[in-house]
């Protein structure tokens, strides 16, 4: 019974999971028969850079009472998928090719109706607030919009990582029931991040120089995007505890240190009518912004960890099936500077974090042939 303990906690360490893209990073020791095996893992999870997610892109001003609404990305499904080969004494060694695939969305809009109501524009970086006219609530230069006015943001998050990592998996001379794993290996990681946003309403043009106003419709657009690509050593750690005869505790911590480049870009415009006002600009009812990054350099420390349950299944033709179940976490942190959109024209001054946090739950289903 002892026997089927460790072969069943042996067996769980390779499909332990970390992180994502650490799914398999562990190995077993287990018959000389079972060399190949692959796994497949559904899994549900958020992005964040604290940055675009907790970004306010516009004020509604209506009753008097001043709301800002901000940018925000769903958790979504995405996959992990893996091959392994095992090897050396007792197969006791192994090596495993990994990828994983997640990707956010979302979408937020906003809306007023009314003359009397407000919208503030709190991302263009060609408008700005002028005059004010105390006919009306809002200040001229097309930063507030009368309405009926809108805004509307959709943001996104895409990542996805490749690992190949080699593993030794041994017993623990101290703990009963306990093993552990030692591995090391190569990561390769690229994310994507940005939003595109369109305003739409009721801009109030007041000529400086007569100080006449008039009502001129007004559309801005913008794109953000930034491109992020690493690839560096990666080491760590992993340990199984059995609960009984079916079931194992599994976890791991690991690191890694990524070197490589990011890139950015911003792109505005706004239309508006030939005769209407836009601060620091002569009329001509279209303007532009645009700043854009060549491939800088970046690099990122890499911290995951995983906890999960696992079991295994052994089948009558020798292969056999493994189940996993659990949480896991990725964090990158970066000394790199917060990336800085800033017109000249302009008191909107935005900030997006370098960083990267992935939070998920997933399944995973093993096979070993």
């Amino acid at each position: 019974m002892l026997h089927f303990v460790r072969k069943a906690s042996l067996l769980s360490l390779i499909v332990a999971n970390s992180s994502l893209s650490f799914a398999g990073v562990m190995g077993e020791v287990h018959d000389d028969s079972k060399r190949f095996f692959g796994y497949v893992s559904p899994i549900y999870g958020s992005l964040s850079d604290d940055g675009i997610n907790r970004t306010p892109f516009a004020d509604t001003i209506v009753g008097g009472a001043q709301t800002a609404l901000m940018t925000n990305t769903d958790s979504r499904w995405g996959y992990s998928l893996g091959l392994g080969y095992q090897f050396g004494p007792e197969n006791g060694h192994d090596v495993v090719l990994s990828y994983t695939n997640l990707k956010n969305r979302g979408t937020v809009a906003t809306a007023i109706t009314s003359e009397s109501n407000v919208l503030v524009n709190r991302l263009s970086q060609i408008v700005r607030s002028q005059f004010e006219n105390p006919a009306f609530i809002a200040s001229s230069g097309g930063k507030e919009m009368i309405g009926p006015a809108s805004a509307v943001v959709s943001a996104y998050y895409d990542y996805q990582t490749a690992d190949l990592i080699t593993h030794r998996n041994f017993l623990s001379n101290f703990l009963n029931y306990v093993h552990f794993s030692r591995y090391y290996g190569i990561k390769a990681s690229e994310f994507k991040k940005g939003f595109s946003a369109q305003y739409a309403g009721t801009l109030i043009s007041i000529d400086p120089n007569a100080f006449n106003t008039s009502l001129e419709p007004l559309t801005d657009q913008m794109n953000y995007a930034a491109k992020y690509f690493g690839i560096g050593p990666r080491i760590g750690m992993g340990a199984a505890w059995d609960l009984n005869r079916y079931f194992s505790l599994v976890g791991d911590v690991s690191a890694s240190l990524l070197g490589g480049t990011y890139k950015t870009s911003w792109n505005e415009a706004l239309i508006t009518t030939p005769t209407a006002f836009i601060p620091g600009y002569q009329q001509t009812g279209r303007y532009s912004y645009t700043q854009n990054s060549s491939n800088r350099m970046w690099t990122s420390l890499v911290i995951g960890s995983n906890l999960a349950i696992a079991t295994h299944f052994d089948l009558k033709n020798g292969s056999s099936v493994g189940v996993q179940g659990g949480i896991n976490t990725e964090q990158y942190w970066t000394n790199t500077s917060p990336d800085a959109i800033r017109g000249n024209n302009t008191a909107n001054s935005l900030y997006f974090n370098q960083r990267l946090a992935i939070r998920d739950v997933f399944v995973k289903f093993s096979y070993f042939a």
